[in-house]
This record gives structure tokens, C-alpha cells and sequence, in this order.
């Protein structure tokens, strides 16, 4: 009878490893930001007509732009 034995080692939690998941996390943030800042300036470029054939009013420009970064 044999027996295996598998072993996977813990992900480092060092000063390193923190850092980098620190480094990963902001620009992750970053990119959101930009997604966000992109939408609102593509559709805030668009004019009324333009607006109303995606069927978007200005009034509502801000609250998709805050979407844009869960569609990222």
C-alpha cells in the first residue's frame, strides 16, 4: 500500500505579497476611475438627439458612468 501526499504551500503573507495585493488593488481602482471618467465623457460629448436614440436622458449621464466600472 503507497500513500501520496500533496502539499501546497500558503500564499505568502510577507511584507511583499502585501504590498503587491495593495499595488494590484489600487490599480484596479485606477482603471474603474477611468472607465467611469470615459463614459461620462463619451456621453456627456453626445448631444440630445444622440442621447435619446440609445435612450439615455442627460439627467441620468452621471448615475451610468458610476455603472461603467462594474460593466468593466
Amino acid at each position: 500500500m503507497s500513500y501520496t501526499t500533496t502539499y501546497s504551500a500558503p500564499r505568502a503573507a510577507g511584507l511583499m505579497a502585501k504590498l503587491g495585493n495593495a499595488f494590484e488593488a489600487y490599480n484596479s481602482h485606477r482603471a474603474d476611475q477611468r472607465a467611469v471618467r470615459q463614459t461620462y465623457k463619451e456621453l456627456s460629448a453626445m448631444n440630445d438627439r444622440d442621447l435619446a436614440d440609445i435612450g439615455v436622458a442627460r439627467g441620468e449621464i452621471r448615475h451610468i458612468a458610476s455603472q461603467a466600472k462594474a460593466l468593466r
